[in-house]
């Protein structure tokens, strides 16, 4: 019994990934209704409620151990804490507790059904993952994208993005067809390429919010070339797959299910009206429709309808376009922002995210995973793989950035090495887009169980390695930013708050006179609302929190000439209000009651 439960699941992955088998064994087919007619047993709910509560506890309590003794990044440690979970180590779905059958009876036929309570419980983690947690992520990235920025680096990410999916798949198969041609198929090692073409967006940007690393330049064009390079790995999947089926990799027998057309031609106009759509909504409908609840007086509903557009897009860009669906997601956060310019949903969402959903889908990253299989030659291939999708990533983002220098380095922005090594830390990771793609090609039968479970340690690998990284990263610009402001030294002067006026709009007013003044600044947002205006020329840096005070911090005789400057330039306006009658008797006052 425990074991249909298990086929019903993988049925399920499979039919969720759209993947069948040409020729499925005998299907086995619940009752419509069957599962709800019968209810939830509350033993049943109880054990869920109790696993929810021990993988949480364990995933969150354990990451954060790893990051005080290890110093391993939060996002790292919970992947780890997920793999101790599972069989690797303690193994807490085989747990007879709750790998208990949940029997459930159809009285029309008389047929006892049973289910694995664990495969539930695991599905379902799964699928609050992949429907949930990983379209808020996005979303918020969206949210926090700043357009301007991605424009700026338009060239760099465009680049970046197509070659990050080229590169890895000529790199993976290049090596394999060179250490296992003589194991595996045409097929298959063309497949495993297929798996690392794609780069995840969700790990790194937990990254980047959890550093408050969301204004670099290495994180905007991190932003537009993932999502490029998700579009160039959907197309060349299907690429595949039609070449497959065609029989240009050698003989093989599967057959891609789904609801989109096969043909080339057709999967890109369907993409292409995906995308002209979802403009189009997110453009003119969904800004008028915060508005229009603004107006009203209903802002408490602003939140839902995020929701329910962020959870549209994400599935009508996948069921419809074929693209997957977390690219909705991001544009549906990117649109949002449009109308919602006081942030009521980004407040009501990322606490939830970040307190739940996000340890949730970390650790079911590694719950996945048995690396007990593995022998040492296996591990020795799962090495040289991971090898070869870090560099191959990393190459890519070097040719997309030196390109950039070389033509557009003098009249633009110059990539520094350390810009480059962020940018190229955070392609690295294949995250939850790798493991949907493996899943794909292991539904077709173009992958194998063992070569399936190498695919999905070298991606648990890179999620991992990319957030090492990043961190690295970051500890070094940290670094040069504390060495930057000892060359600030000399005075820090506080202003503020400004009760009449907001601390906000004086210092868009400073903004306005420096920009008067002809003085060169350089802008970053950090979250919650702070920002930082750089006069690098000058030492100088102007820094506001919302509500509070604006803070100028640098060079003495800087900091006190620019004051001066802007205080003159901020006078010289208000002149303008002056009034100047030519007589007493012209100024009248009159009481408003």
């Amino acid at each position: 019994m425990e074991k249909i439960g298990k086929g019903l699941l993988y049925f399920f992955t499979l039919l969720n990934a759209g993947v069948l088998l040409a020729e499925p064994t005998t299907r086995f087919a619940l009752p419509t209704g069957l599962l709800v007619r019968t209810g939830l047993y509350s033993v049943f709910v109880a054990k869920f409620a109790l696993f929810i509560a021990i993988f949480l506890g364990w995933v969150m309590i354990c990451g954060k151990l790893l990051n005080l003794t290890l110093r391993l990044p939060l996002v790292a440690g919970q992947i780890i804490a997920g793999i101790f979970l599972g069989p690797s180590a303690i193994n807490l779905v085989g747990m007879p507790f709750f790998t208990g059958p949940l029997l459930i009876v159809d009285h029309a036929t008389g047929f006892l059904y049973s289910f694995a309570s664990i495969d539930l419980f695991i599905f379902f983690i799964l699928l609050l993952s992949s429907a949930f947690t990983v379209p808020y992520l996005l979303w918020i990235a969206g949210y926090e994208t700043d357009v301007r920025g991605i424009l700026s680096t338009g060239h760099t990410a465009a680049v970046a993005g197509f070659l990050g999916a080229i590169i890895p798949i000529a790199a993976v198969v290049g090596t394999l067809y060179y250490l296992v041609a003589h194991e595996w198929f045409l097929t298959e090692i063309i497949s495993m390429g297929v798996v690392f073409a794609a780069t995840s967006v969700s790990i790194p940007v937990a990254m980047l919010f959890a550093h408050n690393k969301m204004h670099l330049r290495s994180s905007k064009a991190t932003l537009g070339a993932a999502i490029i390079d998700d579009i160039c790995a959907v197309i060349l999947l299907s690429f595949f797959f039609l070449g497959a089926q065609a029989g240009f990799f050698g003989p093989m027998q599967f057959t891609l299910v789904g609801h989109h057309d096969t043909s080339m031609l057709g999967a890109l106009r369907d993409m292409m009206i995906a995308f002209t759509v979802l403009f189009g909504v997110g453009t003119l409908i969904v800004p008028r429709v915060i508005r229009f609840l603004n107006f009203v007086g209903l802002p408490s509903f602003i939140v839902p309808a995020a929701n329910v557009f962020m959870l549209l897009a994400f599935a009508f860009v996948e069921l419809f376009g074929g693209i997957a669906g977390i690219t909705g997601a991001y544009f549906a956060g990117l649109f949002h922002r449009i109308g919602d310019v006081r942030h009521r949903a980004e407040k009501a969402i990322s606490p939830f995210v970040n307190g739940i959903l996000l340890p949730i889908f970390l650790g079911s990253i590694g719950l996945q995973i048995d690396v007990s299989v593995l022998s040492f030659s296996d591990w020795v291939l799962v090495f040289i793989l991971l090898i070869v999708a870090i560099v191959s990533k990393m190459f890519s983002c070097w040719l997309a950035t030196a390109s950039h220098n070389l033509f557009y380095g003098k009249s633009t922005y110059y990539w520094r090495p350390i810009d480059v090594y962020l940018f190229g830390s955070s392609m690295v990771a294949r995250g939850e887009v790798g493991l949907v793609v493996a899943t794909i090609l292991y539904g077709s039968g173009t992958l194998s169980q063992y070569q399936y479970v190498l695919a999905v340690v070298v991606i648990v690998l890179t999620t991992i390695i990319s957030a090492v990284m990043l961190s690295i990263g970051f500890n070094i610009l940290d670094a040069r930013e504390k060495n930057k402001d000892t060359l600030m030294r000399g005075i820090e002067i506080t202003i503020g708050p400004f009760k009449a006026v907001g601390t906000m709009q004086m210092f868009n007013i400073i903004i306005g006179q420096l920009k008067i003044l002809g003085i060169d600044r350089t802008s970053i947002q950090i979250s919650e609302g702070r920002k930082v205006i750089n006069l690098q020329d000058r030492h100088v840096r102007i820094m506001m929190k919302p509500g509070k005070a604006i803070v100028f911090k640098g060079d003495y005789n800087q900091v006190h000439m620019i004051m001066a400057q802007v205080k003159e330039s901020i006078l010289q306006d208000l002149e303008h209000f002056s009034v100047a009658p030519e007589s007493e008797d012209q100024l009248s006052i009159t009481d408003s009651d």
